[in-house]
Parts: C-alpha cells; sequence; structure tokens
C-alpha cells in the first residue's frame, strides 16, 4: 500500500500512529468499484454516507464493538480509463494508539473489493 501519496486527495494523517492513509489501483470502471464499496461498507460498517456519487466520495464510520471507540474511512475514487484508484483514509478519532485496527480494515476492504470486482 502506498502510504500517503503525494496525489492522494484525503487529508494526511496526523503523526500518531492510529490512521492509514492509502491507495490502491484495480483495473474495473469507478461506478463498478464503487457499487461494490457501498455494498462492503453496508454490510460491516456501523453507518455510511455518500458524500458525493459524481465524484465517488464515502463516508463511513466503524464502531470498535468492545470499547464503543468509533473511526472514520473516508474513500474517494479517480477513474483513469479503465482503471479506478481507490484513496482511502481510516483514522481513530480518539487516543494515539490503533493498536493496528485501521491497518487491518483497510486490508480487508481491498481484499473484500478484490473478491467483488
Amino acid at each position: 500500500m502506498a502510504q500517503n501519496s503525494k496525489n492522494n486527495p484525503l487529508p494526511p494523517c496526523p503523526v500518531t500512529p492510529n490512521c492509514i492513509r492509502t491507495s490502491k489501483v484495480y483495473k474495473a470502471k469507478a461506478d463498478v468499484v464503487f457499487e461494490a464499496l457501498k455494498n462492503i461498507f453496508a454490510k460491516e460498517a456501523h453507518s455510511f454516507e455518500v458524500i458525493d456519487s459524481d465524484h465517488f466520495e464515502v463516508h463511513s464510520v466503524y464502531r470498535i464493538p468492545l470499547f464503543g471507540f468509533k473511526d472514520d474511512v473516508d474513500v474517494i475514487l479517480d477513474e483513469d480509463s479503465d482503471k479506478t484508484t481507490v484513496f482511502i483514509r481510516s483514522a481513530s478519532r480518539l487516543g494515539a494508539y490503533d493498536l493496528g485496527v485501521n491497518k487491518r480494515r483497510v486490508k480487508r476492504i481491498f481484499r473484500k473489493l478484490e473478491s467483488k470486482i
């Protein structure tokens, strides 16, 4: 994963290790990737909303079951012919450490996305 790539439109992560900001390219149209992401968030996120369907932006909230902490996951897609770059940022709202939760979440979202497209 390309942590904090220069062209990533999402806000940078703080210096604390409770955030991951990365991107991945898929050989699929943006609308296909967008639908797959919405299905993933509908099944596993506490809540999600489409911020801008024309520009393929989604914000979701994940809740850590045991403690009730909330994490924010933001996604923006960028389509270039038959390829789509998925920019994703997952960050804890509280605390400086997340015990790797956000990194594991992003890897899981990417794995599920790969299986759906």
